[in-house]
């Protein structure tokens, strides 16, 4: 009888130990964006670092804007929100968007891959799919992003192992 309490005992408490709980990573990731005309963007990335002892990097998801920086009719202004996976020497990464010029919309749906450097530094290439049946001239399908996340943890702790 002992025995079977004692089982019941160590049982329950590596069945209900308590787990340590995640803690989310915030990062400014600032972009450079060519495709048929430069863009710039900014965004806020809320994930988790990885530093482990092969991949160094950080995954989550993104909110942000990109806009082509013009003062005249040509403004064109994109919100957007994805999901990025950058680790080591690879990211990936898919949003959606919907540009805005004047009263014009238009509806896209963005998957990038490219290289990355600890997840700091990435260059991505993506494919803009356009959903909405409205077209603005001022984009591309095709695009070249240069974007960098800037995180506390990644730059004190990530790139040291680099």
């Amino acid at each position: 009888m002992k025995k079977i309490v004692v089982l019941f005992v160590l049982f329950s408490f590596t069945c209900f130990s308590q787990e340590k709980k995640e803690k989310y990573d915030i990062s400014f990731s600032p972009e450079l964006i060519g495709q048929k005309e430069f863009f710039g963007g900014a965004n806020i990335l809320i994930g988790k670092v990885v530093i482990e002892k092969m991949i160094i990097g950080m995954n989550g998801v993104r909110f942000g804007f990109e806009t082509n920086l013009r003062n005249s009719s040509e403004f064109l202004i994109a919100p957007k929100i994805g999901i990025e996976a950058s680790g080591t020497i690879f990211i990936m990464r898919i949003s959606a968007l919907n540009y805005f010029q004047n009263s014009s919309n238009e509806f896209r749906i963005l998957p990038e891959i490219g290289i990355s450097w600890a997840g700091f530094i990435n260059l991505t290439y993506g494919y803009n799919f356009r959903i909405s049946s409205s077209q603005i001239d001022n984009i591309n399908e095709h695009r070249l992003c240069l974007s960098f996340n800037f995180n506390r943890k990644l730059i004190k702790e990530g790139l040291k192992r680099m």
